[in-house]
């Protein structure tokens, strides 16, 4: 013990760090970035920015690092998602729907290929995605769309899809959020749900798709602050958990880095210092999001484990290995611009129509061209349906739109009542971190759908918020391309 002990003090703790990196500060003053590079870190998690400035940035970063950093980002849904010039894909749901609508396997890996490509062309060289939890809980406010469907057997198969093409193209992808966050009715970014689920129910649902990844070859595995009481009863989520960890190293085989979820968020439990070296001794190999990372590393250097941990020889190996990849600064056999910008906005547009599902009657509006047509969009966020609205004023001017009716939308309600054209309801909302759909937008859903006149839903992200047995159109995606492609249908007189 008193070896491991030793160890713990010799080593620097900066190198499991991947602190956030903001985009536009690092364009504008990269010092805070360039200062924690000196001490040390494992990389950074990148948020926002422009493409050519974080290129450009990351860069220097990389230059000056004496290993190469890891760049990691959220990237489910491309770059785009992050970096503005990126391309944005449509979301894992239209991609699952797409998939069992019968849309080609070349397409998707085409489409991974592009996003992979596209990440590392701006220096990120790990993407958090794919994500392999199941939609099994219409409940749960953080996952959703972010989910490729309800069943295993999809998930496994487009999260290998992904996996594959991804790696493919030296870039490192991090399935998550193990042991699976798609049954859960609670947000780990402010509670510590639980999944009470059996060791054989697990391993029937929750855990196939990531071991589908892992056959796949996955670099890496994010847990999710996660109870999971019948393989550690001690009540420590699975980030924080050996027995968790060490199922997924043993019975699972993973042999690659565990990266945990965002050490800021609530469903640690605890003060984010304090998860960190429980994260450390129970197995995992980076700690992701501290808020300060210095006052993290300072308890790290003092922290009292055991040394049981994890071994740092393998996140050293991985960070080496990226210089073979051509991943380090400056990056090598990339063109002099963004690759395949054209070809991976098509492949996203014909995966988001071919998505696009009816349930009910939704062709029945070609009465719409003869008679004024009602929109009301609901949405906790309207500006994202700008492109929507816009685009509908523009082609429709006679069309009467009201967005986020309160609680005295009587007036409206009767004119829409006796519209001829009838009524059509846009409903968005996109599951985010820290941000599950308001109580607001969801209030005014149950008014609409209380309502006794014949209306058609339009959703342009989750699609669980709108009751079932209504005629809906799923679109699963707010990409501004969807949007503008259900304006001009609407203008048109169909939906279908």
């Amino acid at each position: 013990m008193a070896q491991n002990k030793k160890e713990n003090k010799n080593r620097n703790p900066y190198e499991f760090l991947l602190p956030r990196m903001e985009g536009i500060e690092l364009e504008k003053d990269p010092s805070r970035y360039a200062a924690l590079v000196d001490k040390g870190v494992a990389g950074f998690i990148l948020f926002g920015g422009r493409l050519e400035a974080v290129k450009e940035g990351l860069a220097e970063l990389q230059k000056r690092a004496r290993m190469p950093l890891i760049i990691a980002s959220d990237l489910e849904r491309g770059l785009g998602q992050q970096v503005s010039g990126g391309t944005l894909m449509p979301s894992a749901m239209a991609i699952g729907s797409a998939w069992l609508a019968g849309i080609g396997e070349d397409i998707l890996r085409r489409a991974f290929s592009g996003l992979a490509l596209q990440a590392r062309w701006a220096g990120i060289n790990m993407i958090f995605a794919p994500v392999l939890d199941i939609n099994s809980n219409p409940e749960n406010p953080i996952i959703a769309t972010r989910a490729f469907g309800e069943e295993p057997e999809t998930v496994s198969r487009l999260g290998v899809l992904m996996t594959e093409e991804i790696e493919k193209q030296g870039v490192y992808a991090c399935g998550k959020h193990y042991p699976g966050h798609g049954d859960t009715h609670e947000d780990s970014h402010s509670a510590m749900p639980s999944v009470s689920r059996t060791i054989e129910a697990l391993e029937e649902f929750e855990l196939r798709p990531f071991r589908a990844a892992i056959g796949a070859g996955v670099s890496a595995i994010m847990t999710a602050h996660l109870k999971i009481p019948l393989i550690d009863p001690s009540g420590l989520p699975a980030t924080l958990s050996g027995p968790a960890i060490g199922y997924l190293r043993r019975q699972m085989g993973f042999k690659g880095l565990i990266v945990t979820d965002a050490l800021n968020m609530a469903g640690t439990g605890m003060k984010e210092e304090q998860a960190a070296g429980l994260a450390l001794e129970a197995g995992a190999n980076i700690l992701l999001h501290p808020a300060d990372p210095d006052k993290t590393a300072a308890y790290l250097a003092a922290y009292p484990g055991t040394g049981a941990e994890a071994d740092a020889g393998l996140l050293r190996e991985k960070r080496l290995s990226l210089a073979l990849s051509s991943l380090s600064s400056p990056p090598r056999n990339l063109p002099d611009n963004l690759p395949d910008s054209g070809r991976c906005r098509e492949l996203a547009r014909q995966i988001a129509l071919k998505a696009i599902r009816a349930e009910g009657q939704v062709s029945s509006l070609r009465q719409m061209e003869t008679g004024g047509l009602s929109v009301a969009v609901l949405s906790d966020n309207p500006q994202v349906l700008l492109p929507f609205t816009e685009a509908l004023k523009e082609m429709s001017p006679g069309i009467k739109m009201i967005v986020n009716p309160g609680r005295d939308f009587f007036n409206f309600s009767r004119a829409a009542g006796n519209v001829p054209g009838g009524l059509i309801v846009a409903v968005h909302s996109t599951p985010e971190a820290w941000k599950p759909p308001t109580e607001a937008l969801k209030e005014n859903i149950e008014r609409f759908a209380a309502m006794d006149f014949k209306a058609v839903w339009l959703s342009f992200g989750n699609p669980y918020i709108i009751p079932r047995g209504l005629d809906r159109l799923l679109t699963y995606s707010d990409t501004p391309e969807i949007q503008r492609e259900m304006a001009k249908r609407i203008a048109a007189g169909r939906l279908d």
